[in-house]
């Protein structure tokens, strides 16, 4: 009997200890601002040049050690659905963007400029492009704006503000 005992107890302590890492593990995920779903709010973006998609989704999860994976899911203004993958550290460097039936190889450097901004630049076919990206996370975490600049192809400079709610 004493050896039940202590195993029931062995058991309680061991469901005590997960609970308690449990909530610390969130805790670190919930650290990254980025972290979580976010998704196109059209009537808040400014489109410049292009249309705007149907819909565009990102999802950010915190992988640990600095690594992040990106999912982005979306439908462009002509119906053509796409998924994109990720996986990055706000390094710098170029991690390699991946997609069914990408025909152009894509290198993606992001940089974090704080714990709520980062910078993205992307190289295609081993050409640099012209467009720069900076996102942003606000303040109360509910909403991530990204800029982007570039040339049109006729030559015109634009700035496109894109909007995304948290979900």
């Amino acid at each position: 009997m004493r050896s039940i005992r202590f195993s029931l107890s062995s058991c309680a302590l061991s469901a005590v200890v997960v609970a308690m890492l449990a909530p610390s593990s969130l805790v670190a995920q919930a650290q990254d601002s980025f972290a979580g779903v976010w998704r196109l709010n059209v009537e808040k973006s400014v489109y410049e040049a292009g249309r705007p998609p149907r819909s565009y989704t990102r999802t950010y999860e915190d992988r640990g050690g600095g690594a992040v994976f990106l999912t982005v899911d979306t439908v462009n203004a002509s119906g053509a659905a796409m998924r994109l993958f990720l996986v990055y550290k706000r390094d710098g460097k170029p991690y390699p963007e991946s997609a069914a039936g990408m025909k152009t190889v894509r290198m993606v450097a992001v940089r974090a400029v704080d714990a709520n901004t980062e910078e993205v630049g992307t190289v295609v076919n081993g050409q640099v492009t012209e467009v720069a990206s900076t996102l942003t996370v606000s303040r109360d975490k509910k909403t991530l704006t990204q800029t982007l600049k570039g040339v049109t192809p006729e030559g015109r400079p634009y700035t496109n503000v894109v909007v995304y709610d948290r979900q």
